[in-house]
């Protein structure tokens, strides 16, 4: 008896300690995993981005070429469902996170430009002036940030729609060229004071020598003179222009005008790129 007893005994502790063991475990085995999920962090989006786009632009392109073999009429139709194909393919991205925040800052802008196309066809008469204005306008920033998409984050498409997303970024290049040179334009001329001269007779001249400092061979260029009165009203608007302003050089700008200003203000009315 008390042989069995004993070994009733041990196999108790034995089973005890085995499923103290198990339990131990269990629970190291759930700590372990609950760690590995605390350590992957959220679920950025940064990786699949690009694909998201690439997939949303060929879904857009599928949805184009459908109508256009369907030749049908209404041709805004067609641009609405092919917008909403790109907007139902990217709109989660909008709720995603990302490590990189000049990547979701283009992402978000791209989204809202695709919001922006929509409210286009929407809110105008199709191919009226205000239609084509405003959509040129969203189009020339929607190529702009494909062709950021394309250079700074690879962004790649298959190959049956690569010539259309050649096509947009070249585009993009055109804008981002014409960006570029405004802005060099811009600040070289808010940078510039005008001096006022009294010529007599009522008669003031309005002038500053300016250096081309940006680098661009422009031709003709025009200034919009605003002349202000001590009150802060704008009495005037005047001009004054050169007809070539190679880079490097210095020019004299002029205006005239019977308004004794007292305050100026310049900015570009006009400007041609020499080739």
């Amino acid at each position: 008896m008390n042989t069995l007893a004993s070994r009733i005994r041990a196999c108790g502790r034995t089973v005890a300690v085995a499923t103290v063991c198990l339990a131990m475990t269990i629970g190291l085995a759930a700590c372990s995993s609950s760690a590995q999920t605390k350590d992957e962090g959220p679920d950025y989006a940064d990786d699949e981005a690009m694909s998201i786009i690439a997939e949303g632009f060929q879904k857009r392109s599928d949805v184009i070429e459908q109508y256009e073999q369907k030749n049908e009429d209404d041709s805004s139709e067609y641009v609405k469902a092919a917008v909403q194909a790109e907007i139902d393919t990217d709109k989660g991205l909008k709720s995603r996170q990302f490590k990189d925040s000049k990547l979701q800052e283009n992402v978000i802008a791209y989204l809202n430009l695709l919001d922006d196309s929509m409210d286009v066809v929407k809110n105008n008469s199709y191919m009226s002036a205000d239609y084509t204005e405003q959509w040129t306008k969203v189009y020339d920033k929607r190529s702009a940030l494909l062709k950021t998409f394309v250079d700074d984050y690879g962004l790649k498409v298959d190959e049956k729609y690569q010539e259309s997303l050649n096509d947009i970024v070249a585009n993009g290049s055109s804008v981002q060229k014409k960006t570029e040179t405004e802005d060099a334009l811009n600040n070289l001329i808010s940078s510039t004071t005008f001096e006022k001269t009294d010529d007599g007779y009522g008669m003031y001249t309005y002038s500053a020598v300016i250096e081309n400092t940006t680098g661009i061979d422009f031709g003709s260029v025009t200034l919009l003179v605003a002349l202000y009165g001590a009150d802060g009203v704008k009495v005037e608007e005047t001009y004054a222009s050169t007809s070539s302003w190679p880079k490097g050089e210095k020019v004299k700008f002029e205006a005239m005008s019977t308004n004794d200003a007292a305050q100026v203000k310049v900015s570009v009315s006009d400007y041609e790129v020499e080739d």
